[in-house]
Protein backbone atom coordinates (compact mmCIF):
# COMPACT_ATOMS: atom_id res chain seq x y z
CA UNK A 1 0.00 0.00 0.00
CA UNK A 2 2.90 2.44 0.40
CA UNK A 3 4.65 1.51 -2.18
CA UNK A 4 1.06 2.56 -4.08
CA UNK A 5 0.48 5.70 -2.07
CA UNK A 6 4.79 6.36 -3.32
CA UNK A 7 3.41 5.65 -7.41
CA UNK A 8 0.26 7.80 -6.92
CA UNK A 9 2.45 11.25 -5.43
CA UNK A 10 5.35 10.59 -7.71
CA UNK A 11 3.00 10.21 -10.94
CA UNK A 12 1.13 13.66 -9.45
CA UNK A 13 4.45 15.27 -9.47
CA UNK A 14 5.84 14.32 -12.69
CA UNK A 15 2.37 14.75 -14.79
CA UNK A 16 1.89 17.90 -12.45
CA UNK A 17 5.68 19.36 -13.91
CA UNK A 18 4.79 18.18 -17.43
CA UNK A 19 1.26 19.45 -18.04
CA UNK A 20 2.88 23.26 -16.66
CA UNK A 21 5.69 22.88 -18.84
CA UNK A 22 3.23 22.19 -22.31
CA UNK A 23 1.37 25.09 -20.72
CA UNK A 24 3.73 27.70 -20.95
CA UNK A 25 5.07 26.30 -24.36
CA UNK A 26 1.31 27.08 -25.93
CA UNK A 27 1.11 29.90 -24.08
CA UNK A 28 3.98 31.32 -24.79
CA UNK A 29 3.75 30.07 -28.79
CA UNK A 30 0.35 30.54 -29.53
CA UNK A 31 -0.75 33.75 -27.42
CA UNK A 32 2.71 35.20 -27.07
CA UNK A 33 2.66 35.46 -23.51
CA UNK A 34 5.35 34.51 -20.54
CA UNK A 35 2.61 33.31 -17.95
CA UNK A 36 -0.08 30.65 -17.05
CA UNK A 37 -3.28 31.70 -15.64
CA UNK A 38 -3.92 30.45 -12.51
CA UNK A 39 -7.39 28.64 -13.41
CA UNK A 40 -5.20 26.65 -16.47
CA UNK A 41 -2.99 25.67 -13.09
CA UNK A 42 -5.73 24.54 -11.24
CA UNK A 43 -7.41 22.94 -14.06
CA UNK A 44 -3.63 20.92 -14.37
CA UNK A 45 -3.63 19.60 -10.60
CA UNK A 46 -7.22 18.46 -11.40
CA UNK A 47 -6.16 16.53 -14.53
CA UNK A 48 -2.49 15.36 -13.16
CA UNK A 49 -4.65 13.76 -9.83
CA UNK A 50 -7.11 11.63 -12.33
CA UNK A 51 -3.59 10.89 -14.59
CA UNK A 52 -1.65 9.81 -11.64
CA UNK A 53 -4.46 7.52 -9.81
CA UNK A 54 -5.47 6.16 -13.88
CA UNK A 55 -1.64 5.20 -13.79
CA UNK A 56 -2.30 2.82 -10.79
CA UNK A 57 -3.76 0.84 -13.09
CA UNK A 58 -0.07 0.09 -14.31
CA UNK A 59 0.39 -1.47 -10.73
CA UNK A 60 -2.49 -4.39 -10.69
CA UNK A 61 -0.17 -7.34 -10.77
CA UNK A 62 -3.33 -9.42 -11.71
CA UNK A 63 -3.81 -7.66 -15.40
CA UNK A 64 -1.07 -8.62 -17.62
CA UNK A 65 0.69 -5.85 -19.52
CA UNK A 66 -1.66 -5.73 -22.58
CA UNK A 67 -4.59 -5.29 -20.95
CA UNK A 68 -2.91 -2.33 -18.40
CA UNK A 69 -1.99 -0.52 -21.49
CA UNK A 70 -5.67 -0.45 -23.18
CA UNK A 71 -7.18 0.08 -20.05
CA UNK A 72 -4.51 3.02 -19.32
CA UNK A 73 -4.94 4.36 -22.54
CA UNK A 74 -8.99 4.54 -22.93
CA UNK A 75 -9.51 5.91 -19.15
CA UNK A 76 -6.20 9.01 -19.66
CA UNK A 77 -7.27 9.93 -23.28
CA UNK A 78 -11.12 9.86 -22.07
CA UNK A 79 -10.58 11.68 -19.13
CA UNK A 80 -7.95 14.36 -20.88
CA UNK A 81 -10.87 14.72 -23.79
CA UNK A 82 -13.62 14.58 -20.58
CA UNK A 83 -11.55 17.20 -18.30
CA UNK A 84 -11.39 19.50 -21.61
CA UNK A 85 -14.82 19.59 -22.17
CA UNK A 86 -15.59 20.64 -18.67
CA UNK A 87 -12.92 23.00 -18.29
CA UNK A 88 -13.97 24.74 -21.75
CA UNK A 89 -10.61 23.73 -23.42
CA UNK A 90 -12.16 23.23 -27.06
CA UNK A 91 -13.92 26.27 -26.73
CA UNK A 92 -12.29 28.29 -29.27
CA UNK A 93 -14.43 28.67 -32.30
CA UNK A 94 -17.73 28.64 -30.51
CA UNK A 95 -19.57 26.57 -33.18
CA UNK A 96 -19.96 22.94 -32.10
CA UNK A 97 -18.18 21.77 -35.20
CA UNK A 98 -14.91 23.34 -34.29
CA UNK A 99 -15.14 21.90 -31.18
CA UNK A 100 -15.55 18.73 -32.55
CA UNK A 101 -12.87 19.50 -35.49
CA UNK A 102 -10.28 20.56 -31.79
CA UNK A 103 -11.18 17.25 -30.10
CA UNK A 104 -10.67 15.17 -32.80
CA UNK A 105 -7.58 17.14 -33.05
CA UNK A 106 -6.51 16.67 -29.90
CA UNK A 107 -7.16 12.95 -29.72
CA UNK A 108 -5.12 12.22 -32.27
CA UNK A 109 -2.13 14.10 -30.62
CA UNK A 110 -3.24 12.10 -27.01
CA UNK A 111 -2.75 8.98 -28.88
CA UNK A 112 0.40 9.77 -30.38
CA UNK A 113 1.65 10.86 -27.28
CA UNK A 114 0.29 7.95 -25.81
CA UNK A 115 1.69 5.65 -28.54
CA UNK A 116 5.11 6.91 -28.37
CA UNK A 117 5.50 7.01 -24.33
CA UNK A 118 3.85 3.39 -24.51
CA UNK A 119 6.30 2.37 -26.70
CA UNK A 120 8.99 3.83 -24.89
CA UNK A 121 7.98 1.87 -21.48
CA UNK A 122 7.43 -1.26 -23.36
CA UNK A 123 11.16 -1.20 -24.38
CA UNK A 124 12.78 -0.69 -20.88
CA UNK A 125 10.31 -3.64 -19.70
CA UNK A 126 11.80 -5.74 -21.94
CA UNK A 127 15.03 -4.72 -21.37
CA UNK A 128 14.63 -5.35 -17.79
CA UNK A 129 12.55 -9.02 -18.12
CA UNK A 130 15.86 -9.86 -19.98
CA UNK A 131 18.29 -8.99 -17.58
CA UNK A 132 16.12 -10.38 -14.95
CA UNK A 133 16.47 -13.93 -17.35
CA UNK A 134 20.34 -13.47 -17.39
CA UNK A 135 21.03 -13.04 -13.53
CA UNK A 136 18.38 -15.83 -12.99
CA UNK A 137 20.38 -17.75 -15.54
CA UNK A 138 23.91 -16.77 -13.91
CA UNK A 139 22.09 -17.79 -10.21
CA UNK A 140 21.09 -20.90 -11.75
CA UNK A 141 24.65 -22.10 -13.43
CA UNK A 142 26.15 -21.05 -9.99
CA UNK A 143 23.71 -23.36 -7.92
CA UNK A 144 24.57 -26.49 -10.27
CA UNK A 145 28.35 -25.72 -10.08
Amino acid sequence: MKLTIQHFFLGLMIAFTISIVLLSIIMSTIFETFSVPVSLIGQSFVLSVLCSLINLVYRAEKLRFLWQSLIGYLLTVGTIIACGQIFGWYRFGGESQNQMKYILISFAVYSLFYLVTWLIIWRISIRKKTELNEKLNEYKQQQFN
